[in-house]
């Protein structure tokens, strides 16, 4: 709960909200129902804005009202879940909650007491906010964009695992949950830095519409991770195919090499009186000779073609 003033550029601690003054900016941050069923009392919160307040799990959006504006937006966390932080902003004050404790809350309040001019307007505290949970989404592309490489990685290792086709289901299912959130959110920071937004002013909007390039990276980003996988996931039905390609070449192969050795023995097993090979001292011998000839002389023939 901090309130900055203008005219001697200071950060203080609030206890307790109160309408800001002439030259006050106030954010005040709270999880405590009590205290901020007060503050909505003394800032005179529309009831549908106090409402959505209590939302844990409400989708990113912008809602406009007479005095003030109600925000949505998703912070997201290590394991990849999200959670809401509900925002109310007015021209001097922003009244922000969160169903748990996020340790970005806490960075931009130490950022604010170490550069209280960034406090000036609530359209620069609102950009730091969204600013600091865009950073989070950042990097959540740069870990997701490793995770993607490893699944490729092991492709090649162990083509044949059916694990990574698993893998990369699951993958692009939670993938498709997730790009639907940033989707609402990316639409969220693009209606804050809109010219027709009141909270936001000149200078901040310059900052905003930063932000908003920055974050269309973040949707960019999920586009592709989901075509990188599909094409992974190719790319391992390429490689089993190319596999059993190569088993059926060698089974054929082997059975044209016994194709002539079993017409020679069926030949030679019909038993015929009048075949004089089968009385002869050396008979055997030619035969075995002359199977394993014709066998070696393919198996040689399909090597100097490559084909073996």
């Amino acid at each position: 709960m901090l309130c900055y003033k203008k005219k001697e550029n200071k950060i203080t601690d609030l206890k307790s909200f109160h309408a800001p003054g002439k030259d006050e900016q106030i954010w005040f941050h709270s999880r405590d129902e009590n205290e901020l069923k007060a503050c909505y009392e003394k800032a005179n919160i529309h009831p549908l804005a106090r409402r959505a307040m209590k939302s844990k799990d409400g989708e990113p959006r912008v809602d406009v009202y007479k005095d003030h504006a109600f925000i949505c937006v998703k912070i997201i966390q290590d394991d990849f879940s999200f959670v809401s932080l509900n925002i109310v902003v007015a021209d001097s004050f922003i009244i922000s909650t969160v169903m748990k404790d996020i340790k970005d809350i806490e960075e931009i309040q130490k950022q604010f007491k170490t550069h209280p001019e960034q406090m000036v307007s609530t359209g620069h505290i609102l950009y730091h906010i969204m600013d600091a949970i865009s950073s989070d989404y950042l990097e959540m592309v740069d870990i997701i964009a490793d995770e993607i490489q490893q699944i490729e990685e092991k492709v090649f290792i162990k083509p044949f695992s059916n694990e990574i086709g698993h893998e990369i289901h699951n993958k692009k299912f939670k993938l498709h949950e997730m790009r639907q959130i940033i989707e609402a959110q990316e639409n969220v920071i693009k209606d804050i830095g809109h010219t027709e937004f009141p909270y936001v002013n000149e200078e901040s909007g310059f900052y905003m519409n930063d932000l908003i390039q920055s974050f269309s990276r973040v949707t960019g980003a999920f586009d592709s991770f989901k075509e990188n996988l599909t094409s992974i996931f190719d790319l391992q039905m390429s490689l089993k195919s190319d596999h059993m390609n190569i088993i059926m070449k060698t089974l054929t192969l082997v059975s044209v090499i016994f194709i002539p050795m079993t017409f020679i023995a069926g030949l030679y097993g019909m038993n015929f009186e009048k075949m004089p090979e089968l009385k002869w001292e050396f008979g055997y011998l030619y035969g075995v000779l002359l199977m394993f000839g014709i066998g070696g002389a393919t198996a040689t023939y399909f090597k100097k073609k490559g084909w073996w």
